[in-house]
């Protein structure tokens, strides 16, 4: 059993980003991340998404550092590896099954309940349809971080950010935590 990474090499928010996947099961995945301090947010279906700076606590985790085709061959033997013509079915998946375990009839285009995982980023605005949002939440009673392009998306955003509110409380909870990706289009 062990974990890996590739370089870091794919912009986004500035920084440079790697991969982190395991040979055998997500569970060694995700202790390992959480020795090396990722953050559990940067799960992403079958693999931990990780900056430069993150390098350190994934040496000191004991991460192996291989090379992307190396990576990429070892996350298909793993069995885990989930393609990225199948990643939209397994969002859709996924959402379905988060959606149902709150209680929310309507299923959300990207929908992740709780903190481990991210949804897709917010289309580009002329890819969004009018109202479309991104929304997180990582904290009960903390203020939504909501990407809107519009007033709509904005105003959709926290409506629905209110009935997750509610039937998070049904279920015991203080309130929502976790992303939501909502595009009508």
């Amino acid at each position: 059993m062990t974990v890996y990474a590739d370089t870091p090499r794919w912009p986004r928010h500035g920084m440079l980003w790697g991969h982190l996947i395991s040979d055998t099961s997500l569970e060694e995945l995700h202790r390992v991340a959480a020795r090396a301090g990722l953050p559990p947010r940067s799960f992403d279906l079958d693999h931990y998404d990780w900056p430069e700076s993150a390098r350190p606590g994934l040496v000191a985790a004991g991460v192996r550092f291989v090379g992307d085709g190396e990576l990429t061959r070892i996350l298909i033997a793993s069995g885990l590896r989930i393609r990225l013509r199948d990643r939209p079915a397994a969002r859709a998946r996924r959402s379905a099954e988060h959606a149902a375990a709150i209680g929310l009839a309507e299923v959300p285009r990207d929908l992740i309940v709780g903190r481990l995982g991210h949804v897709d980023p917010l289309p580009d605005a002329g890819w969004a349809a009018p109202g479309a949002f991104r929304m997180t939440r990582e904290r009960p009673a903390a203020p939504p971080s909501i990407e809107a392009h519009d007033e709509r998306g904005r105003r959709a955003a926290l409506a629905l950010l209110a009935r997750l509110d509610e039937l998070s409380r049904r279920r015991g909870e203080e309130g929502f935590v976790g992303q939501v990706l909502v595009d009508p289009a």
